[in-house]
Formats: C-alpha cells, sequence, structure tokens
C-alpha cells in the first residue's frame, strides 16, 4: 500500500478519535442522549419553520460569547465578530534558583526544587506532513488532564492533554506559513510554526462551534447522493474514489466550554466536481432557541474572513428536525463564503 495513503489514514483516523465519539452519539444512533434526533422518525414527521443566517465578519473567534440576533432572511455583510483570546500573554517564565555551592540542608532542598522546576516546562512542536497536514505535539509535563485551546487562523478548538500532559493532533493548514497558538491554563501561551507550501494546492472550509449543538460538514463528489460513494462526512472521511480528499473532525464536546470543528479539504483542481452543506440538527427541547456556528476557509494564504452561521429553531412547540445550508465553493475562493445559499428545513430521502 502507497506510504502517503497510510500516513494520510493514520493523521485523520488519529485526530478524529475524541471528535468521533461526539459524531458517533450525534449521528450513528449508538447513544441516545434525551432529545435525541431519530431519523427514521424524522422522515414521517411534517417539517416546521426555523431560519438560518450567514453574516460575515473580519474579527478573530471567541465562542464564548453570545453572536447577536440577526435578520433570518437576510445574508449580512460586516458583522464584527468576537475577538480571541489575547496573544499578549507569554508563558509563565520559570524561575530557576541559583544554588551555591554551599552543602547546608537548606541548599541541597532549593536545588531539587529548581531541578524539578525545569522539567515543567511545556514545549510545542509544529512539523508539516503528507496533504499539508501538520503534525502538533505537546508536552506539558506538570498539566496532566488539563484543557488548552488551539488555534491556526481562524481556525480555534479545544481538547486536553492526557495522564502525562502530552496532546498531538494533526491539523490541515490554512497558510502556506502557518502559526499555531496553545493557550493551556490561564497564562501560558505556546506558538509553533511550520512551512506549508502545499497548502495552496487544496480548497480547505472549516465549521466550528461550541457547546452539544449538532452541527455537521458533508460533502459530496461527482453528483453523490446521501449515503453514496463521494458522500463524505465525520464517519465517513475519505473518498474511496479521491484519496487527496478528506474532512478531520479536531476538538472534544465534553468538558467546560467545549470547542469542536470539522474541516473540509479537496484538491483545488476538482473544487468545481464538489458540493458542501451544513447539516444542523434539533430536537423538541431546542424549540425557541438560536445556535451559532463559525465557517472559515484558506483563501488567500489564510486572510480570509470568518463568517457567522446562525439557525434559529421555530417556537414551542415544534418537533425535531433537520436543516442544511448549502455552501457554494465555486470557482473563486474569494467568494466562497458571500454566496451561500439557504435550504432551510430539508429531510434526507
Amino acid at each position: 500500500m502507497d506510504k502517503k495513503i497510510i500516513l494520510r489514514g493514520v493523521a485523520i483516523l488519529c485526530t478524529g478519535i475524541s471528535a468521533s465519539i461526539f459524531a458517533v452519539n450525534q449521528l450513528s444512533g449508538n447513544s441516545k442522549p434525551e432529545g435525541h434526533v431519530d431519523f427514521a422518525q424524522l422522515q414521517a414527521q411534517p417539517t416546521k419553520v426555523m431560519g438560518a443566517s450567514l453574516v460575515g465578519g473580519s474579527a478573530k473567534l471567541n465562542l464564548g460569547e453570545t453572536a447577536e440576533r440577526v435578520d433570518l432572511t437576510v445574508l449580512v455583510e460586516g458583522a464584527e465578530g468576537p475577538a480571541q483570546p489575547s496573544r499578549n500573554a507569554g508563558p509563565t517564565v520559570t524561575n530557576i534558583m541559583q544554588v551555591s555551592q554551599s552543602t547546608s540542608e537548606d541548599a541541597r532542598e532549593k536545588s531539587a526544587i529548581a531541578t524539578a522546576e525545569e522539567g515543567c516546562s511545556p514545549t510545542l512542536s509544529a512539523a508539516p506532513m503528507v496533504d499539508a497536514l501538520i503534525e502538533l505535539s505537546l508536552d506539558a509535563p506538570c498539566h496532566p488532564n488539563e484543557r488548552l485551546v488551539i488555534s491556526h487562523n481562524d481556525l480555534a478548538f479545544s481538547a486536553s492533554t492526557d495522564e502525562e500532559g502530552r496532546f498531538s493532533a494533526y491539523v490541515p493548514a490554512l497558510a502556506t506559513e502557518a502559526k499555531i497558538d496553545v493557550f493551556l491554563a490561564e497564562d501560558i501561551y505556546l506558538q509553533a510554526a511550520a512551512s506549508v507550501p502545499e497548502a495552496d494546492d487544496h480548497v480547505r472550509v472549516a465549521l466550528q462551534w461550541s457547546g452539544e449543538a449538532s452541527f455537521a460538514l458533508h460533502a459530496y463528489h461527482d453528483g453523490a447522493s446521501h449515503g453514496e460513494n463521494g458522500h463524505v462526512h465525520a464517519l465517513r472521511p475519505f473518498d474511496p474514489n479521491l484519496e487527496e480528499s478528506f474532512l478531520i473532525s479536531l476538538g472534544e464536546s465534553g468538558g467546560p466550554e467545549p470547542m469542536v470543528a470539522e474541516i473540509y479539504s479537496v484538491p483545488a483542481t476538482f473544487v468545481e466536481n464538489s458540493r458542501l452543506e451544513i447539516e444542523f440538527q434539533f430536537n423538541e427541547q431546542q424549540c425557541g432557541q438560536e445556535f451559532t456556528a463559525f465557517l472559515a476557509d484558506n483563501r488567500t494564504d489564510g486572510l480570509g474572513t470568518l463568517k457567522e452561521v446562525t439557525f434559529a429553531v421555530a417556537d414551542c412547540p415544534t418537533d425535531a428536525g433537520l436543516a442544511i445550508m448549502e455552501i457554494d465553493l465555486g470557482h473563486e475562493q474569494s467568494d466562497t463564503m458571500l454566496n451561500s445559499s439557504l435550504i432551510p428545513e430539508q429531510l434526507r430521502d
């Protein structure tokens, strides 16, 4: 088997393992929390009125803030998005004590403390891989089981270190000169960079959201229908007929303020034969509420604008349902997001 195919598969499977659990719970029906949507029943139910809107914005992302309510029938440009966490806060600098030559017990104790603190300094590395992926590795031995936020251009998602204070992921590059920031604890900020010239060979769209909302990206190649070969989504991240195209899930749904993302990647030469949709699944308990996600892409080498997508569920009472928004990838990436069209309340055949 081709080594590149093996590396691609390992990267996507390793990256999506935590997010795949979330996707399975949301899409497969193996785990059915309260209010879970049964797609078999959905097909027999009448649809309810709901709206969705797409708002342009150039600011960075802070998924902890609440989006402003918008006109659900109009696509609006120029809205300001919330800001990312400040990058001015640098990492904590550990003070290493200067131990004298004294043989006193006090000096030896201070020396031992200094040695332990030296091993606490977290390190972050980023390396380019196949298909313009970035292999990200964090080693923070004094921060086990701790929440962190990873940011790359307009993409942001949350994760946690393991019991040894380690974290690794494969992140699709959204720029040829990629920088990845990691915010660990409240006062530790790390950054790593990688040169990924192949990033320009791919068209990439990232969908990200916070909380327990059921958003998902679904891509279709060469006119494929739902469930056919050529239908790419979180539970089927590859197209057997187009190996360079894939979908990666990042982030974790558990813990405080979870931030989740899905990134669809397709060769730029194949974008004309691709179709991309956002699916939003809602239940009866979510009636009368609004749910917001954010879209980003890799146009103009990472200078693309973050877009806000809001779905408003009909007032109570309402039935469970599924809404779909089609994203027109188009032939020019510069207009990818603003040309998006809305298809509300469409259920799968």
